[in-house]
């Protein structure tokens, strides 16, 4: 099982307490709303009842109230999702020396390897990709793509059009692009580079008739992070395909 599968798992486990704790504490607060004895003596009945009263409120002290327990909870939830971050943080980092250390040896056979020149690819294809997209106008960024995302992005720019809707981009920053995965085959055809992307700008669409703003915030840089797949061909490395981080449950995909 790996380890997101387990936190979820973990996570829904905590969930499932705080039920059996709610309950747990209806439970006691019905058990002393019947206490008391039916004893044949008024006295020995009222002495039972007060006995088991401070018996019950004894009992109940020991354990955490629902709040405490919520708190704790929580607390623990916080934790695992934190220590999730730091494990795929951790792994990322991982990945990209492994990529790199691999780009080196294979730089020395084919240039087209060298980790600079990958980089300036991956660079030029993202901020021309979002010139692109911005204006609707898929040819902007042809030569940055895949045949395969050239014609994905024709269909989504059509849609905008039909919608009436244009994306703007505004103040695009590519804040990292980390090679986490790859492969080499013989000639060029196969070889593919996977890339985490991080990046913010200004992101909110408006109606291209109205100029009204139906999605997102003019006032508020957007921070996102996805996953380019880039290929090869005859001049350069080019955008294959995009996943989002929420698509990818275990980084061996890569």
């Amino acid at each position: 099982m790996n380890k997101i599968k387990f936190s979820n798992l973990v996570k829904n486990i905590l969930v499932i307490l705080i039920v059996v704790f709610i309950f747990s504490e209806q439970t006691i607060a019905f058990a002393r709303a019947g206490g008391g004895s039916s004893s044949s003596s008024h006295s020995n009945s009222s002495h039972s009842s007060t006995s088991h009263s401070r018996s019950s409120s004894s009992s109940i002290s020991k354990h955490p109230t629902l709040i405490e327990t919520i708190i704790i909870i929580v607390t623990l939830i916080a934790v695992i999702i934190f220590a999730n971050i730091i494990i795929r943080k951790a792994r990322l980092a991982k990945k990209k020396d492994k990529s790199i250390q691999t780009m080196e040896e294979l730089s020395k056979l084919d240039s087209k390897w060298n980790y600079n020149n990958v980089k300036k690819d991956i660079k030029d294809a993202f901020y021309m990709i979002q010139i692109s997209w911005k204006e609707r106008n898929e040819d902007f960024a042809r030569e940055y793509m895949s045949e395969y995302m050239y014609g994905k992005h024709i269909l989504q720019i059509d849609e905008m059009k039909t919608r009436k809707e244009k994306n703007i981009l505004e103040n695009m920053i590519l804040l990292d692009a980390t090679p986490i995965g790859l492969k080499d085959f013989a000639g060029i055809n196969k070889d593919y580079i996977w890339v985490n992307i991080k990046a913010k700008s200004k992101d909110y669409t408006v109606n291209e008739e109205t100029n009204e703003v139906i999605k997102g915030k003019v006032s508020r840089d957007v921070h996102f992070e996805e996953y380019w797949k880039f290929i090869r061909n005859e001049k350069r490395w080019v955008l294959d395909s995009i996943k989002q981080v929420d698509q990818i449950t275990d980084l061996d995909y890569f």
